[in-house]
């Protein structure tokens, strides 16, 4: 089958000219494609066939609409899906929002687990020892960074690198719930949005999202 539909598009395309435009085409296409199932997903919805039309007559130079026109046009698609975009936003937002605290609820019923005054959740594996963590200390840990559906967003142990930095430069969740283990310790961290990245998009990341952080303390190094 896939012999006889090479076999069908090559006798078609007889010559390198051809071969190039219509490599060249369906690139345009599949860029259409994907445009038009975007905009679909916030809700806007476009005519694949006057899109057709319109590249057709752009070729030609025989356009059914002004210059003019076409600019005010693309001027009010662009505030449509600006508008469009800021719902659908605002929308996975409060979602997230939502199935952060119903995951934080479950997992707090968990044997072990502890939640802060600012709404952490933690479990702690294993204590460590040593020096206790302040925020002038250099950590030097290996993590793994997953949202609650299991998406995996980080992982410095797949990088084979542990990572070093400042206890005050990292995010408030791990901040607070690094200070409950010491070197050699590991913790799991259950971090609500307002410890995290809150409303922000980060590194795909989504919005309100409630992260999940598997931590080991390798070294510490606290400066007098």
């Amino acid at each position: 089958m896939y012999l006889q539909s090479h076999s069908v598009i090559k006798n078609k395309l007889p010559n390198e000219n051809e071969k190039l435009g219509y490599a060249l085409g369906v690139s345009l296409g599949n860029y259409v494609s994907q445009y038009f199932d975007q905009q679909k997903k916030i809700g806007v919805e476009l005519d694949k066939n006057s899109i057709l039309k319109g590249i057709r007559d752009a070729i030609s130079g025989d356009l059914k609409l002004s210059h003019q026109e076409i600019s005010v046009i693309l001027k009010e698609l662009s505030d449509k899906l600006k508008n469009a975009t800021k719902i659908q936003f605002e929308k996975n937002a409060k979602e997230n929002f939502i199935q952060g605290q119903l995951y934080m609820k479950s997992f707090s019923e968990i044997k072990g687990v502890k939640k802060t005054s600012s709404g952490l959740l933690y479990l702690l594996e294993r204590e460590g020892e040593g020096e206790e963590l302040i925020n002038d200390t250099k950590i030097t840990v290996h993590y793994k960074g997953t949202l609650i559906n299991g998406v995996e967003f980080d992982n410095s142990y797949k990088r084979g690198k542990p990572v070093s930095l400042m206890l005050k430069d990292v995010i408030l969740g791990w901040q607070e719930g690094l200070k409950y283990i010491k070197k050699g310790g590991k913790i799991k961290l259950v971090i609500p949005p307002h410890l995290a990245y809150g409303a922000e998009e980060v590194n795909g990341i989504p919005s309100n999202s409630t992260l999940i952080f598997d931590i080991e303390l390798l070294d510490v190094v606290n400066r007098l």
